[in-house]
């Protein structure tokens, strides 16, 4: 009755039940910005995502390469090139170990079939985090820290982490896309069939759809939250980690996203091209759901965690790569998170081995 009245009164008094914040120009500029940026963006991104294989492996270790450069200039310290290297050493090493583990398989030609290496979709079949690789990189910050006077031992902590972070976040990128294609040629081996072609519509159409399902969750999120928050935003989420970030933008967001994420997986399996077969199907409905609440909560974190490292700094972006949305650490925050949430709870249903913490 309350709620009634409210409503009525407001009708009553000509006032709006959600009165929008007005757009200042400057907003209106950075919005234009933003959408324009993001869609080229998009075009640049989606052929090596759809294509996947070989091609959106190059494009990983690139996105790895500016990635560190960027984690590591956002000090505004100017360290030696030696922290460079231990900085790049540690991430592609945790990257490739996959990789790295399979060498005897490729050439090992008196392995059964389905055990023999056929390709990235079967070393990135699960995510791998080696305890020899982390500790080699504790080494490598040790002796930087010994080596560049600039360079602390807190300076050492925060590399060590960040790095971890982001090649495992990319590894689960790379695991992402890769699964669907294991699964699908698996089973191909195990009825006895000849392994398709490389450019065929499983490979490059239909199993591209798990990591767009993962991508959109947290792009979507915080465009949602953005678009929300400029229209209705009134109370501060987190005024010292992230000034213009809102509750109403947060919630918006999660249950925006959460809503077309979960139509996404519903609509695509209930078409027959189920985003991840055994997991994301209608008849495993409550995985959709909880994955597609998932996605954006995690998202909001990571989110968080790199503003918070620019407000240690003192910096509003990474870098100025992209146009109105800085460099590629600000976008791919939320999406590493989300990543390896998604990469975790896959693992956990999907019956996934070796995963994670290995010698």
């Amino acid at each position: 009755m309350c709620i009634l009245f409210l409503v009525l009164k407001n009708m009553r008094d000509h006032k709006p039940i959600f009165q929008p914040n007005e757009l200042s120009n400057e907003a209106a500029t950075s919005m234009r910005t933003r959408i324009i940026a993001g869609l080229t963006a998009i075009a640049i991104v989606l052929p090596f995502v759809i294509f996947g294989d070989w091609p959106f492996f190059g494009f990983i270790c690139l996105v790895l390469v500016f990635a560190i450069i960027e984690i590591i200039r956002c000090a505004k310290t100017k360290y030696s090139k030696v922290l460079y290297l231990t900085a790049f050493v540690l991430a592609f090493l945790i990257l490739f170990w996959n990789f790295f583990q399979d060498i005897p398989r490729m050439f090992d030609k008196t392995l059964p079939e389905i055990e023999k290496w056929h390709g990235l979709y079967d070393s990135y079949n699960r995510v791998t985090l080696s305890a020899t690789i982390i500790f080699v990189g504790i080494i490598l910050s040790a002796m930087t820290v010994i080596i560049d006077k600039n360079f602390t031992i807190i300076d050492a902590c925060f590399i060590i982490t960040t790095v971890i972070i982001i090649a495992l976040g990319l590894e689960s990128l790379l695991f992402i896309r890769y699964f669907p294609v294991h699964l699908h040629h698996e089973e191909i081996i195990k009825l006895g069939l000849d392994n398709p072609p490389y450019i065929n519509g499983y490979d490059n159409a239909e199993s591209f759809l798990f990591l767009l399902y993962v991508a959109l969750g947290a792009c979507l999120n915080d465009a949602f939250a953005y678009f929300v928050g400029v229209f209705f935003g009134k109370h501060k989420m987190n005024p010292r980690l992230s000034p213009k970030k809102t509750w109403e933008g947060f919630f918006g967001g999660v249950i925006l996203t959460s809503l077309f994420c979960s139509g996404f997986a519903f609509i695509m399996s209930a078409v027959g091209h189920p985003i991840l077969k055994g997991l994301l199907e209608i008849d495993h409905w409550y995985h959709i759901i909880i994955l597609s609440t998932l996605i954006p909560l995690v998202s909001v974190v990571g989110d968080l965690v790199f503003s918070s490292i620019k407000r240690h700094y003192e910096i509003k972006d990474f870098s100025r790569l992209i146009p109105g949305h800085g460099g590629i650490l600000d976008r791919l925050d939320s999406i590493l998170f989300a990543a390896i949430t998604v990469a975790i709870y896959t693992s956990i249903f999907c019956d996934v081995p070796g995963v994670f913490i290995l010698p």
